[in-house]
């Protein structure tokens, strides 16, 4: 996988609105809204990988059928912010708070083998629901 020197967090945006959070994001530009990880290649891959995921699982149903369409910033949130507060209802973890992504995908993993193996139909409804101008999660 190619990345930026950088290795740009794929959940900048959400953690900057305070939807979830990381304890290895850094923030490296405020304005546009840019966070790195400081986790290692290892944590940025596996970030990378669910949100790809995430992506991939929800094309249909907010009608991104084009592989090649870009994504609005509306779309990116509703993946993104949805998917890991869906994941956190199912697998149950202290609702209410914003998820801490890192938790999200350790208890995926610990309860299915592998984050690819999440049944994300069960969250396909908290995506296309997902609304980032709601209040804040903190």
């Amino acid at each position: 996988m190619i990345k930026s020197i950088e290795n740009l967090c794929p959940f900048s945006k959400p953690l900057m609105g305070q939807w979830c959070e990381c304890p290895y994001a850094r923030l490296i530009d405020r304005c546009s809204g840019k966070m790195s990880c400081s986790g290692g290649e290892n944590l940025y891959d596996s970030c990378s990988h669910l949100a790809n995921i995430l992506k991939q699982q929800s094309r249909f149903i907010l009608g991104l059928n084009n592989a090649k369409t870009e994504l609005t910033h509306t779309h990116s949130m509703k993946i993104r912010c949805g998917g890991l507060l869906g994941m956190q209802r199912h697998l149950e973890i202290t609702v209410g708070q914003a998820p801490l992504v890192r938790d999200v995908i350790n208890a995926a993993e610990a309860r299915y083998g592998r984050i690819d193996d999440f049944p994300y139909d069960k969250i396909i409804q908290d995506i296309n629901n997902f609304s980032h101008r709601n209040s804040r999660r903190k």
